[in-house]
């Protein structure tokens, strides 16, 4: 029945993230009026990250608290959102005509963050450090679709490399649905016996882990 239950969630919110990301983006590139387009285009950002946290913290929901799984949501929720924060920041301007007209893409729609990101999501679910590792996997889920949405325009922008081609529209789509669940089957192999046994090899050899000292730090997280 779990598992029955399970289906039928992940059925509804790719349903529910594809028709969020078709929707709201005719209804941005119908609407004129600047200041609606803007705040049509954040919302839309926005609601992806919503459901995509939601997507994500869900598969753990029998190893978290509900405060925990509804904290990790508004994370995701929120930081993407926050990221066009950026443009007000590059553009030294709370105008929306000056965050709108930049001649380079600010700070955070840069790429190389989500690498930086992946890193620590590895290491800490690597090690065990749980909540830490769920709290960057929201980051990513985050940047990750916020950044694959800005692609269909520009591409990802890998700074200081340079763009890569614009992401084709069916791509996008599929990418944005399918992060969550990559994102989870990486924290799986991470987790996993053979990598776990390799970390535990060389955690052995470092003098900085004891046995007489209560066992490896990893395992006690």
């Amino acid at each position: 029945m779990h598992c029955h239950i399970m289906v039928y969630i992940r059925i509804i919110l790719t349903t529910l993230l594809t028709l969020t990301c078709l929707l709201g983006d005719n209804f941005v590139e119908l609407t004129q009026h600047p200041l609606l387009k803007a705040l049509t285009d954040n919302a839309t950002h926005a609601i992806i990250g919503a459901l995509t946290g939601i997507a994500y913290a869900v598969q753990f929901h029998d190893r978290t608290s509900n405060l925990l799984g509804w904290f990790l949501i508004f994370i995701c929720f929120a930081i993407s959102s926050l990221i066009d924060i950026d443009h007000f920041i590059e553009a030294h301007s709370l105008y929306l005509e000056d965050a709108t007209n930049l001649t380079r893409r600010p700070f955070l729609h840069c790429s190389s963050i989500l690498l930086v990101l992946l890193i620590f999501y590895i290491c800490t679910a690597c090690l065990n450090y749980f909540k830490t590792s769920l709290t960057f996997g929201v980051l990513l889920c985050a940047f990750m679709t916020h950044h694959t949405r800005d692609s269909v325009r520009r591409g990802y922008w890998f700074c200081p490399v340079g763009h890569t081609a614009r992401m084709p529209y069916v791509g996008y789509i599929i990418i944005t649905v399918l992060i969550p669940h990559f994102l989870v089957y990486l924290h799986g192999i991470c987790r996993s016996g053979p990598v776990q046994y390799f970390l535990g090899q060389y955690i052995k050899l470092s003098d900085n882990y004891r046995i007489s000292s209560g066992g490896y730090r990893y395992m006690n997280v």
